[in-house]
């Protein structure tokens, strides 16, 4: 059995996170959207689904595994227990720096390097929006993930007529 500290707080509840968390420097709330998408560019929004909070997250235990877990506790279905399809179960999950806007101020929160780049924030901001997209997402941050850096290659083709040689990105 393992043991998680974080709990999804009951709908309606309002906390003073700056009060609860005082003298914890690394614990926070996280202000989750989740169910809904992003609209495209270049007037990117947050459309459809609902808010919920997850308080008393240590951002030293936090994994994007646990993420993971929230969603199951909030009834999403185990990416890992379904086959993967057109309608595949994958959630995409992008934090939004504190203060910033959806046109410059998100980041991807896909893996370990995405949460250390959140650890960040937390010392002051007890309160981190994340917000989820399932299947697919509209928006680039996963390109601009730090752990997406060096995973892009250049394949050079054959000539294939005298315009020389043809090239395409390849994503690792």
């Amino acid at each position: 059995m393992v043991y998680v500290m974080w709990q999804i707080r009951p709908k309606n509840e309002v906390v003073d996170v700056s009060s609860l968390y005082a003298g914890a420097p690394t614990w926070f709330s996280i202000k989750l959207h989740h169910g809904g998408k992003f609209t495209k560019l270049p007037d990117i929004k947050y459309t459809g689904g609902e808010v919920r909070y997850v308080d008393y997250v240590d951002i030293d235990e936090f994994s994007v595994h646990e993420l993971d877990a929230i969603m199951l506790d909030l009834g999403y279905p185990d990416p890992r227990m379904i086959e993967l399809s057109v309608e595949s179960p994958v959630i995409y999950y992008h934090f939004r720096i504190p203060n910033g806007d959806f046109q410059f101020g998100l980041r991807a929160l896909g893996n370990d390097q995405d949460v250390i780049n959140l650890s960040k924030f937390i010392q002051n901001n007890k309160l981190i929006e994340v917000y989820t997209e399932h299947g697919k997402t509209n928006l680039l941050t996963y390109f601009m993930s730090p752990n997406a850096k060096g995973k892009v290659v250049i394949e050079e083709l054959p000539e294939n007529d005298d315009q020389g040689l043809n090239m395409r990105l390849k994503f690792m």
